[in-house]
């Protein structure tokens, strides 16, 4: 899985982060439940726009 909920302790709730780049997505969220939700959500963006990418190379 490319994103994941994780807790910040700095700020006391949960984020996403990309495990590819490292990168936080710039939202947090009070509750676990919220954060994962947002990552699953994040997962299926990723997984469609590179699905997208490969028909479109499959096409030419």
């Amino acid at each position: 899985m490319r994103y994941l909920a994780i807790y910040v302790d700095s700020v006391d709730k949960w984020a996403v982060v990309d495990t590819l780049s490292d990168d936080f997505v710039p939202v947090f969220y009070d509750s676990e439940r919220d954060a994962e939700n947002a990552a699953k959500s994040e997962e299926n963006r990723w997984t469609r726009l590179v699905a997208g990418s490969v028909l479109s190379a499959a096409s030419t």
